[in-house]
């Protein structure tokens, strides 16, 4: 009986030493300084290009009740649509040039037109529902 207690305080000092030694804190490391470079800034080139100073606008659709409202607009080249979720589901917005990400209640997708045409778009969660932006040549 003895010899089985000096032989479990033997093992509960070894692992007692193991798992203080385990936890020393780190030699800090010194990092040597760094002197800041100057980066240029070099626009990114963006597919679709902004229109001139006051010339475009922005023309809201709402998507509430399942629906995109209204159905349907008509703007200039050079002007935006802005998507509104206002639904309590998520919905998103694709067409020939352009696709949202999912849109949450209250979350907004805009695209700026360029190209005069008509350009059909829908819903990928819910193709029922539809929606057309006809865009006019800006003179």
């Amino acid at each position: 009986m003895k010899r089985g207690l000096v032989i479990f305080i033997v093992l509960l000092s070894i692992f007692l030493a193991i798992g203080c030694a385990g936890n020393k804190p780190a030699t800090p490391v010194e990092t040597p300084a760094v002197t800041p470079v100057e980066t240029p800034v070099v626009p990114v080139s963006n597919t679709t290009p902004q229109p001139a100073a006051g010339e475009g606008k922005i023309v809201e659709v709402d998507i509430q009740n399942s629906a995109f409202n209204p159905e349907s607009v008509e703007i200039l080249t050079g002007d935006t649509v802005r998507w509104a979720n206002k639904d309590s589901i998520a919905h998103t917005v694709r067409g020939p040039t352009f696709d949202s990400k999912v849109l949450e209640n209250g979350d907004t997708y805009e695209f700026l037109f360029t190209d005069a045409g008509t350009y059909n778009y829908n819903c990928s969660i819910h193709p029922s529902m539809k929606g057309t932006v006809v865009v006019i040549e800006r003179k």
